[in-house]
């Protein structure tokens, strides 16, 4: 049976563990990078045109969303925690990309944009839209911890698993995360987009899989398509 690492934060609770599982894989789940929500008041975001979410987590750092702003969501799982909470997204971007999100972001000159992310989040999403003529805000809904010392014992069995195939990234701090735990540069990884796919090449990785969206179900899909690969390649 061949194993996956998978590196997000949701340990055994994560669901791309479970989609793994039901597709056969033996999966070690790692957190190489942790989150930690800041408290954040709903009121103080109410008179913003645009609240904008890149993450399913950002929603769920909310006790209770404001009401006056359109919502905006990166991509469909973020997409699907807004719609959980009673809220359909007024826009949704045809790439769940943070580029694509900030260029077709629409009426947006002259507005005022609350951005809800990760205190590591790269800067292209808050410098499209200012180029477009916003007002953004960044607003810190949670911090990101780079290799957390408690995942360390746990990547270590996983490593010593002699049918790991793979390691699964979800964020280029996942990567740095897997890096600073001791993690070989040598495994195959699958990333969830260009990005992070960018990232782990950097840092030295061979990228066998992309997943062609930024979800479960695109992660998923795209290590069943590498590994088959690989194993064939392989045989």
């Amino acid at each position: 049976m061949i194993a996956v690492l998978v590196t997000r934060p949701g340990g055994e609770s994560d669901p791309l563990v479970q989609a793994l599982r039901q597709r056969g894989y033996r999966v070690h789940a790692v957190p190489t990078v942790q989150t930690e929500a800041v408290a954040l008041d709903s009121r103080s975001l109410a008179s913003y045109d645009w609240l904008v979410f890149t993450s399913a987590r950002g929603v769920d750092v909310f006790a209770q969303l404001p009401t006056g702003p359109r919502f905006a969501a990166v991509g469909p799982e973020t997409a699907k925690a807004l719609r959980a909470r009673g809220v359909e997204p007024a826009h949704l971007p045809a790439t769940a990309d943070g580029a694509d999100l900030g260029k077709t972001l629409p009426d947006v000159e002259g507005k005022r944009i609350a951005l809800v992310r990760a205190s590591a989040a790269d800067t292209d999403l808050p410098d499209i839209l200012r180029r477009r003529g916003a007002t953004v805000e960044e607003v810190t809904a949670y911090r990101t911890v780079e290799a957390p010392p408690e995942s360390a014992h746990s990547l270590r069995a996983a490593l010593a698993d002699p049918d790991l195939g793979a390691v699964v990234f979800a964020s280029g701090s996942a990567v740095r995360g897997f890096v600073g735990l001791g993690g070989p540069a040598q495994l195959p990884a699958i990333t969830i987009g260009p990005r992070t796919t960018a990232r782990a090449r950097e840092l030295g990785f061979r990228v066998i899989g992309e997943a062609d969206t930024r979800s479960v179900a695109g992660l998923a899909l795209a290590v069943a398509r590498a590994l088959a690969v690989e194993v064939k390649s392989n045989a």
